[in-house]
């Protein structure tokens, strides 16, 4: 599937495989969480599968669930990886999703 993506510059063709990807790369590099308890044995396509791309009336929501490390602020940890996305999105993409859910679903190991 793909999606037809309007900014300043005309109208952008972008898959929903890029998405997920952008989208799981930014998991994997904020400080604190992870999409499993061992992410480094992830693979691309099992990534993409823990990310959820919607299109909810032309506008783009991403849905994640992901595991947070114990110590760490729930609600900011969240936070930071919503807001990594948001900026990896607008830099790559140039468009913002209109949201970002993340699930918390369970706790890391320190």
């Amino acid at each position: 599937m793909s999606y037809n993506l309007n900014n300043a510059d005309g109208v952008v063709n972008v898959s929903q495989q890029v998405i997920e990807v952008i989208a799981g790369v930014a998991v994997q590099e904020t400080e604190g969480i992870a999409f499993t308890a061992d992410d480094s044995k992830l693979q691309e396509k099992q990534m993409v599968k823990l990310v959820k791309v919607e299109d909810v009336g032309g506008e783009i929501t991403i849905s994640l669930s992901v595991h947070i490390k114990y110590g760490m602020s729930i609600i900011k940890t969240a936070g930071k990886v919503q807001e990594r996305i948001s900026q990896d999105m607008e830099n790559m993409l140039a468009f913002q999703p209109k949201a970002i859910n993340v699930r918390v679903i369970g706790l890391l190991k320190g």
